[in-house]
């Protein structure tokens, strides 16, 4: 009887575990909707009406998968605080301050920083080792990790180059080799100059950088995207060389967030379907739209490993390794608005989301109707 009662244990055990895989495995391949693009490079998705979350499978995430649990108590969190607490508590970010903010290279190295006020800790930054000396070993940019779950890329948040730092740009590309590059900003937005024109924009078109010669090889976006462009970049020094993927966001402007959440998902999930790569993320401070976008990762990277999902923690960790990452209000409620999106998508929590997408529509057209958003990151701006 014993015996029996063991082999019966064991083989719950079993199912239970393969339960578990399953729903993972059709998170992962399903988290966003977005489908995989047929070239391997990452760059491609659908249309809004196409990525709904769980295309290619109607099946049911079992219910007392850890998965499923994450979700729903993301949901029912969300829902109780409503938007006017995600605002108050957004508020309380301005009173966090990292243990250790140090950030020497930054002060000695002005002429190379866009904003006065975005520190880049010395504790986290990229250390230049490609050419240096003559060259410097700095450059505005950090790595992000976080404590929640196990990353499978590996993550650099950077501000925009500027026209005398685009060399400084190509040396931390050819010494972290990311396979993706998110471009969240256009080079010139409302008249200003944003970003420096760093890569040649027409097939075969090529540029130099010192000894780094990058190459325009294709376009690869499927043909729907509608959110964001993806091209195949060649870099090479001499006969070796690589490839990686530039991904361009169309319209995210600057302090405000973008019309609609499917095409980060679709964004996000070219690298996460990209495992053991490093993804390189900006946008002109590397701070607002780098740090939402990169606060949504980790956020969904803890649903999809069955954790506790906390925007707040994930934002106050980020602001530890990449100063000011998530600059406004906005961005942090937009952040919780497509993570039940998400959730949503997965035939999960429909009805008790519904009263929080009705506030949030509220919310945004609120914000849509005020002035555009300015900060203190803007007077201090010489670049």
């Amino acid at each position: 009887m014993t015996s029996k009662r063991k082999r019966i244990a064991t083989v719950k055990r079993v199912s239970r575990k393969k339960s578990e895989r399953a729903v993972r495995k059709t998170c992962q391949q399903t988290d966003d909707g977005a489908g995989s693009n047929d070239n391997g490079t990452g760059g491609g998705g659908g249309e809004d009406r196409q990525t709904t979350g769980c295309e290619g499978t109607d099946r049911e995430l079992p219910r007392e998968s850890p998965i499923v649990k994450a979700m729903e108590a993301f949901c029912a969190m969300t829902v109780k605080k409503t938007v006017e607490g995600l605002k108050a508590e957004f508020a309380e970010l301005a009173n966090f301050v990292p243990a250790d903010i140090s950030a020497n290279a930054f002060k000695t190295n002005v002429a190379k920083n866009r904003f006065a006020n975005i520190p880049c800790y010395d504790r986290t930054r990229v250390v230049l080792k490609f050419a240096v000396p003559p060259e410097c070993d700095y450059i505005h940019a950090n790595y992000v990790d976080t404590s929640v779950v196990k990353l499978t890329n590996r993550y650099i948040c950077a501000q925009a180059p500027m026209d005398t730092t685009v060399g400084d740009w190509w040396r931390m590309i050819w010494q972290e080799k990311p396979k993706h590059i998110l471009m969240l900003c256009k080079t010139i937005e409302n008249g200003r100059s944003k970003c420096a024109q760093y890569f040649p924009n027409g097939i075969g078109e090529q540029l130099s950088f010192g000894p780094i010669v990058v190459q325009f090889v294709r376009n690869v976006n499927s043909g729907n995207e509608k959110a964001y462009e993806s091209s195949n970049l060649r870099v090479s020094i001499g006969k070796e060389g690589y490839q990686l993927v530039l991904h361009r966001w169309n319209d995210w402007p600057d302090f405000g967030v973008p019309s609609n959440g499917m095409g980060l998902l679709r964004l996000l999930r070219s690298v996460r379907t990209d495992p053991g790569t490093t993804a390189l993320i900006h946008c002109s401070a590397g701070v607002g739209r780098t740090g939402t976008i990169m606060a949504l990762e980790l956020g969904l990277r803890a649903l999809l490993d069955g954790k506790e999902c906390q925007p707040l923690e994930i934002v106050k960790e980020l602001r530890s390794q990449r100063a000011c990452c998530v600059q406004t209000e906005g961005q942090y409620v937009f952040v919780h608005r497509c993570l039940i999106e998400f959730i949503k998508a997965k035939k999960l929590a429909k009805n008790e989301v519904a009263e929080f997408a009705t506030q949030y529509a509220q919310y945004k057209r609120a914000l849509e109707t005020q002035q555009p958003q300015t900060a203190p990151l803007h007077a201090t701006d010489t670049k």
